[in-house]
């Protein structure tokens, strides 16, 4: 309470809180919004849908097909050891193809976190990750970004995820509670953590939902042959960075 006789100060917020309360609910309501929508796609997804019998009997060779060319692929294929790569990070992308996929194929694709199409993640490249890229060789295309495209990539794409929520990239403060406990604590962080595959890659790569990108004008084409070959899917190298300027 002012003292008698002298003006009492107004009560006053600050202008940067003002700005951060109304970025705030903005992100409530589109967050509302994209559950409404998601709620609405599930429905129409599970809409029933009569199928002929000669829809299944094509489906299930296909799965079939795709599940023995990857056992062969595994027994031909040799895979340069990972100390012989010209970069520990891997970009990989989702590209269009079957829908109709091998329940193993599909697992795989769920652990690489590429369930859905022209999405992509920052892996780390090990044995075990490189085996995986083979199993999904047909349905994915992936290289080695340089650190240009990882900035452009997280920067432009990036979204994060924290308390079971998405959130865009636009405040250290979430950023800090997600990964503060791993010395990360703003955007930068994040972009040197994965560009130098660093000691907390795995929670600063979990942290970063699957990058969603934009259809290219030429559309990549399931040609079912790898990269060196003249088609889209597979190992492209450093050429990934020509790819990723195209979808970003």
């Amino acid at each position: 309470m002012a003292v008698e006789g002298t003006p009492g100060q107004l009560a006053f917020v600050e202008e940067s809180k003002l700005k951060k309360r109304k970025e705030n609910v903005d992100w409530a309501v589109r967050n509302r919004e994209r559950k409404a929508a998601k709620r609405e796609r599930i429905r129409d997804e599970h809409k029933v849908i009569v199928k002929r019998p000669e829809d299944f009997v094509t489906a299930f060779r296909n799965k079939e097909r795709d599940f023995l060319r990857m056992r062969t692929r595994l027994k031909v294929r040799k895979q340069p050891p990972v100390e012989a790569l010209s970069s520990k990070l891997v970009f990989a992308i989702r590209i269009p193809g079957s829908v109709d996929l091998h329940p193993h194929i599909r697992k795989v694709l769920r652990k690489l976190r590429l369930t859905k199409v022209l999405t992509g993640v920052f892996l780390k490249a090990t044995e075990l990750t490189l085996k995986r890229l083979l199993v999904v060789e047909p349905f994915v295309t992936y290289g080695f970004p340089n650190l240009k495209s990882v900035k452009e990539l997280i920067y432009k794409k990036g979204r994060g995820f924290f308390d079971k929520e998405p959130f865009p990239l636009t405040s250290n403060d979430l950023i800090e509670k997600a990964l503060g406990d791993h010395g990360i604590i703003c955007l930068e962080d994040v972009v040197h953590e994965i560009a130098t595959v660093g000691p907390h890659f795995r929670e600063a790569s979990k942290f970063l939902m699957p990058l969603k990108l934009k259809c290219p004008e030429r559309r990549l084409q399931m040609k079912r042959k790898p990269y060196k070959d003249g088609g889209d899917s597979g190992n492209r190298g450093d050429k990934i960075n020509e790819l990723i300027e195209k979808l970003n």
